[in-house]
């Protein structure tokens, strides 16, 4: 798309992963203002569009599409004094809502009795469901039951790991700058490419003992039936899953599952509150997240 090109051209310093979100999320903003497409002009990010977005969004929703306006704005060569305020303000609002570490409405509406343990007991029926799918050759198995198997891989994942949305990006062997790879018995992640990989650097993370027998299983359905050496699938055809695709997955299978609305920004709030008290597990938790210690703190979610 025209937009995709633009954006690349002026956001000389994202990574992909950024500009992949920004895209999705200026796309959204146009939806919000009557549009299939992103225009081709600067026109629709208008007074009324924003006014629009600040009636009908919650603040961390329309914090994003302020950013997306300012984003769409740069891309056509434009500037808004007003939409750059609002991006400033709700910037700082959203900030200091987190730093009550007061939960929003939405996490409130949300939140698992369980709180992230919550994800471990789907996770469990999932592999429940999928268990028989392992008794058949691999080549055998439907592109739909590799993709239940994938589902159940990612949300066992999504249970121990709070990454963000990069796993849908991952590679299964040493190469490009997300892959995983087997160091001795241990499955290893590499994140090279990822949001905040600038301050932050790679995310070089030991899987979970449970991820990574179940990727040794999982592994061997998919080499069988993918050629695209990324870790995850699409149901119909076995193609590469997008991260939209993957991200959506996750919140359909939560409110279906569990009748809530969960996808990773509040997997990560689920797994930063329920750690905030283990001080030896903190300098851990802030590499999964590829945080610093402020914004890690901003992640816990009080009632």
């Amino acid at each position: 798309s025209k937009m995709k090109v633009r954006l690349r051209k002026t956001c000389t310093n994202c990574t992909a992963s950024s500009l992949q979100t920004y895209y999705y999320n200026i796309k959204a903003l146009a939806k919000l203002g009557g549009h299939d497409e992103v225009p081709n002009n600067h026109k629709w990010v208008n007074a009324s569009l924003l006014a629009k977005a600040r009636k009908t969004l919650p603040l961390m929703k329309f914090k994003n599409m302020t950013i997306a306006g300012m984003k769409a704005l740069a891309a056509y060569g434009k500037k808004n004094e007003e939409w750059a305020k609002a991006m400033q303000e709700s910037t700082l609002n959203y900030n200091k809502e987190r730093d009550k570490q007061k939960r929003t409405k939405r996490e409130s509406a949300n939140w698992p009795k369980e709180g992230y343990k919550a994800l471990s007991k789907l996770a469990n029926t999932l592999h429940d469901e999928v268990e028989h799918l392992y008794e058949k050759a691999p080549a055998k198995v439907t592109y739909p039951e590799l993709w239940q198997m994938m589902r159940h891989f990612v949300m066992l994942f999504y249970s121990r790991h709070a990454l963000r949305g990069d796993l849908a990006d991952v590679r299964i062997k040493r190469s490009g700058s997300n892959y995983i790879e087997k160091k001795g018995k241990k499955w290893h992640l590499h994140v090279g490419q990822h949001k905040t990989v600038k301050a932050h650097g790679p995310i070089e993370l030991d899987l979970d003992d449970a991820v990574g027998k179940q990727l040794d299983k999982y592994l061997i359905y998919l080499r069988a039936k993918t050629k695209h050496k990324f870790l995850l699938s699409t149901k119909r055809y076995g193609n590469k899953l997008t991260r939209k695709d993957m991200m959506q997955m996750i919140r359909n299978v939560t409110k279906e599952r569990l009748g809530l609305n969960i996808g990773i920004q509040m997997i990560r709030v689920l797994k930063t509150t329920d750690h905030f008290k283990s001080i030896d597990e903190s300098a851990k938790l802030r590499g999964e997240l590829a945080h610093g210690p402020s914004m890690q703190w901003k992640y816990v979610s009080r009632e």
